[in-house]
């Protein structure tokens, strides 16, 4: 008996042991995204509201595997929702010089879609990425492999396929598409040494749906950066996408959408930018003759952020957007955009 008790404790002593580091591998961190969005024309939307509220959990799972969950909730219609984000399991020491991650994420193409609300350079999303990608991202369940090419100038490519049975936010299981999303993204990298450093790359998504119709997606995105220190003194940051739709026994549409980014730093504290954005439906056409009708959307978004710390900070904007379609008025519209943003804990660190 005695044997027995020493042999158990040997043990409860290892699991507690294990469980302790398990525990101290892995990090944990909160962001509440609080936006104040002021239509000019009194809009319902004008209040204060938790756009979202997100945890995560990640770590090393052992000497080979990593892990991430990110779950977040958000404001739909008057209650909040929790759902899962991300969820994936994913290694860069398994295979040399590459990467790769199984689950549920945001897809690894363009700029805006690999990084959370929360961790873009201003508030609200250009039109492009809200007609293209939903207003917070394409996020699927599947695989994806990146790995850097033996070249003398770096080239990182990426490529993955996931299960396609839906496309932006959805709170249904959706339908098994005829061609699931795929996409390949590679990217290059120039380090300007004192002058800043540039990351620009080529973007191709494509898919399927149940009923037939056909995403093909076509971008270019860039981002240049030059800091001193650990302050971002000027950053310049730029998406093109291209998107041809195309259904059973209809007309192809095609539309072409863009934004561009500025900024600069005024201190250590306080950013300046100012966003363009352009959007087009190269398509649309005049419904009394079928003749083309030329139309542009564009926008200017001036951007003030204040950064407390790494952990909180401020912004303000102002958003002029016009609507233009030949042969009608323009539709105008404008509003004021407040955010708080405040991280608790390790938040993740984002390659450039």
């Amino acid at each position: 008996m005695k044997r027995f008790t020493v042999i158990l404790f040997i043990l409860l002593s290892g699991v507690r042991a294990s469980a302790q580091n398990l525990l101290q591998n892995i990090q944990t961190a909160a962001a509440i995204d609080f936006v104040a969005p002021f239509d000019f024309e009194g809009s319902e939307e004008n209040k204060l509201d938790i756009r979202s509220a997100e945890l995560s959990f990640f770590g090393p799972l052992d000497p080979t595997f990593d892990a991430n969950l990110n779950a977040a909730a958000h404001n739909e219609d008057g209650e909040f929702v929790f759902e899962v984000h991300e969820a994936f399991v994913s290694s860069n020491k398994l295979i040399p010089s590459s990467r790769f991650k199984i689950g549920k994420f945001f897809l690894g193409v363009g700029r805006l879609n690999q990084f959370h609300q929360h961790d873009w350079a201003f508030i609200s999303a250009p039109r492009v990425q809200t007609e293209f990608f939903d207003e917070e991202g394409i996020a699927d369940t599947g695989a994806e492999f990146s790995t850097l090419l033996p070249t003398d100038s770096y080239w990182d490519i990426t490529a993955g396929v996931t299960n396609g049975y839906t496309y932006g936010h959805a709170h249904d299981a959706g339908e098994k598409p005829r061609v699931p999303t795929h996409y390949i993204h590679p990217v290059n990298f120039i380090d300007f040494g004192d002058a800043g450093a540039l990351q620009w790359g080529m973007n191709y998504l494509g898919r399927t749906d149940a009923e037939g119709i056909q995403t093909q997606l076509y971008g270019f995105d860039f981002v240049f950066k030059k800091t001193e220190g650990k302050v971002l003194r000027f950053l310049l940051q730029s998406e093109i996408w291209y998107r041809n739709l195309k259904a059973p026994e209809a007309d192809r549409q095609e539309d072409i959408g863009a934004y561009i980014y500025p900024q600069m730093s005024l201190s250590e504290r306080l950013f300046l930018g100012l966003r363009v954005d352009l959007f087009s439906e190269l398509s649309r056409t005049f419904q009394s003759d079928g003749s083309k009708q030329d139309n542009l959307d564009y926008g200017f978004v001036p951007t003030l952020t204040y950064k407390h710390s790494e952990f909180t900070w401020f912004r303000v904007a102002y958003t002029y957007d016009v609507q233009t379609y030949k042969g009608e008025s323009d539709d105008l519209s404008q509003k004021i955009e407040l955010q708080l943003v405040s991280i608790l804990g390790a938040h993740p660190a984002h390659s450039f």
